[in-house]
């Protein structure tokens, strides 16, 4: 839930900066499970001021598809942490410029945020960026936005990118280790070099086996696949 809040506190807070109380903890459970998202400007505000999020950013996320729906409420809690990223890093996508995704490499978090508001002008910047970019940093930025996407074609892109960019590859594997595994940026670095030294290996392969079925990564479940064929002689067949 949003901020740590129960759904009654999200509704309570909502309701403290609505005109009159409409929103009702079965409402929020609606947005929570999928059934429906804010679709008022009226609900869409009160999120936005409550949440410190940009009305923008709302309104794109409430047109997710009926598959992504149960993604709204989530997304809107990880957009009031990484807000301002969010948006700085979302206005020079749409603006074609590749700096900012050279700086750092982004977090599995900000790349779902940023994925829910990517229109097509952006997604084909962005497939550029993860072909051809001028650096690893950009192409993997660019390559684990486009992963948060439900279009095949952009999980086409990826795959195509992991398997010819070893670069690129290295450092998903490493962010993907270091995500599951909770561990810092040089320790999964040398566990992405080498799966099977990873501790507790059949508790490691049941959670990259976990983690090659999740619907919101496409870069995941791919480099998953991997470290878990790497590791596999570890663990049996």
């Amino acid at each position: 839930m949003a901020l740590g809040w129960t759904k009654d506190e999200l509704a309570e807070q909502l309701n403290s900066v609505l005109p009159a109380p409409t929103i009702t903890r079965t409402e929020v459970t609606r947005w929570e499970n999928g059934k429906r998202v804010p679709s008022t400007d009226q609900s869409l505000g009160a999120l936005s001021q409550v949440l410190g999020i940009p009305l923008t950013q709302l309104r794109a996320a409430s047109r997710l598809s009926k598959v992504n729906r149960r993604n709204f409420l989530s997304l809107t809690a990880l957009a009031a942490v990484h807000g301002t990223v969010v948006s700085d890093l979302y206005a020079s996508v749409a603006s074609g410029d590749p700096v900012p995704l050279m700086n750092v490499q982004t977090s599995h978090g900000i790349d779902l945020v940023l994925a829910s508001f990517v229109e097509p002008s952006a997604r084909r910047k962005l497939t550029a960026w993860a072909k051809d970019g001028d650096i690893p940093v950009l192409r993997v930025n660019a390559a684990g936005i486009l992963a948060k996407l439900p279009s095949q074609d952009s999980g086409q892109v990826v795959a195509t990118v992991l398997q010819q960019d070893a670069e690129a590859r290295d450092r998903y594997l490493t962010a993907v280790v270091a995500r599951l595994f909770k561990v810092d940026w040089s320790v999964a670095e040398r566990l992405a070099a080498d799966p099977t030294k990873l501790p507790a290996p059949r508790q490691a392969a049941r959670i990259l086996a976990a983690e090659t079925l999740n619907p919101r990564d496409s870069g995941a479940r791919w480099c998953a696949a991997s470290l878990l064929r790497d590791l596999s002689p570890m663990v049996g067949a």
